[in-house]
């Protein structure tokens, strides 16, 4: 495998997770809304339980870490491009999981019936997930930039 045929895989990669993240801030994010306080408390933990049990979510979510190591022992960091933009994947995946795995704990364990909570819970998830969906979107672009002008 040469350096570009590596490059545009993990691009791929990247750019894959991006649209994932903008369907659940976009779409999700709407269904969610729609719901009322049980509805979302029900859907969120279910979203949550079956997502941290799906092999395809785990596997489209760990490719771009999993392919960052063979490609930076292979060719170093001489690609800025590219460095960049798996760097702002991986600290787009690590503030995500500092903001958002409190909130489904919170929401596993308020009551219900409390729909304020539910509600105050609900808007962080969705600052969350479009905080997420924006910085791999720039983590996207910024490794297609990598290819212009080749």
């Amino acid at each position: 495998m040469n350096q570009t045929l590596a490059e545009i895989l993990l691009f791929v990669s990247v750019a894959i997770n991006a649209a994932l993240l903008i369907f659940i801030a976009g779409v999700l994010r709407k269904v969610m809304n729609d719901m009322d306080g049980p509805a979302f408390k029900h859907f969120l933990g279910s979203l949550y339980y079956h997502s941290a049990r799906s092999p395809f979510m785990h596997t489209v979510l760990t490719i771009p870490f999993l392919g960052a190591i063979p490609y930076f022992y292979f060719y170093g960091f001489s690609n800025r491009w590219i460095t960049a933009g798996l760097a702002l994947w991986l600290v787009a995946g690590s503030i995500s999981k500092v903001i958002k795995v409190p909130i489904y704990k919170r929401v596993a364990a308020i009551e219900s019936d409390d729909v304020a909570q539910l509600s105050k819970e609900r808007k962080r998830l969705n600052g969350g997930n479009l905080l997420q969906s924006i910085l791999n979107f720039v983590a996207a672009a910024l490794m297609a930039v990598a290819f212009i002008g080749r």
